[in-house]
């Protein structure tokens, strides 16, 4: 099947892209941005598990922090993905790397955007997972899944990007990087600051 112009626009979009990073002492964890090689594309977004001792029951991109065996960050997002939605590494096509973002608990996140067949099935995990679902970027793009937060941060109020989606609520360091992709690489105009390679 041909590339969707979402995928076309992505993957040309993305090699002339140069991804912010942060430098600083912080442990790095790394999670993949999946789309859907699909006539009309999603992104691949989980649920944390309720019982889990951090981000409980939030949205999140597939992912975790960096093991010592890890070779480079992008297995590590690969590896995790595979742990949690069993996707196979090797079906998970790496477009390149996006702006590293710090989460609030202070972990410096790398994601990686790429492609995975859409007929796959999920295997979850339910001991990290509660589900996974992709969001379909047409609406992702339409503005309307779309608001914006203010967040008080050690003092300081920072706007920060949330999508409702059906029953989940997307916000936080997930939503900015979605917002990353659709206003840096698809051109959404939503109105929040991107390109900054900043906290959430």
């Amino acid at each position: 099947m041909a590339d969707s112009p979402v995928i076309q626009t992505l993957k040309s979009r993305i090699e002339g892209y140069q991804p912010q990073t942060i430098a600083g002492d912080y442990p790095d964890a790394a999670v993949v941005v999946a789309i859907s090689d699909d006539a009309k594309p999603g992104v691949l977004l989980t649920q944390r598990s309720p019982h889990l001792s951090l981000h409980a029951g939030e949205i999140a991109f597939p992912g975790g922090k960096q093991d010592e065996d890890d070779y480079d960050l992008l297995h590590t997002a690969v590896r995790e993905m595979e742990e949690e939605v069993g996707i196979p590494a090797e079906h998970f096509t790496c477009l390149g790397a996006l702006d590293q973002r710090i989460t609030r608990t202070k972990i410096r996140m790398t994601p990686y955007l790429g492609v995975v067949p859409a007929e796959l099935e999920f295997n979850i995990n339910y001991g990290e997972l509660d589900s996974a679902f992709y969001v379909p970027i047409d609406q992702l793009l339409s503005g309307k899944l779309f608001s914006v937060v203010d967040v008080l941060d050690q003092g300081i109020t920072k706007r920060v990007a949330r999508f409702q989606f059906e029953q989940y609520d997307v916000w936080g360091v997930t939503a900015m990087v979605l917002a990353d992709v659709l206003n840096e690489l698809l051109d959404a105009g939503l109105p929040v600051e991107t390109r900054r390679g900043a906290s959430a």
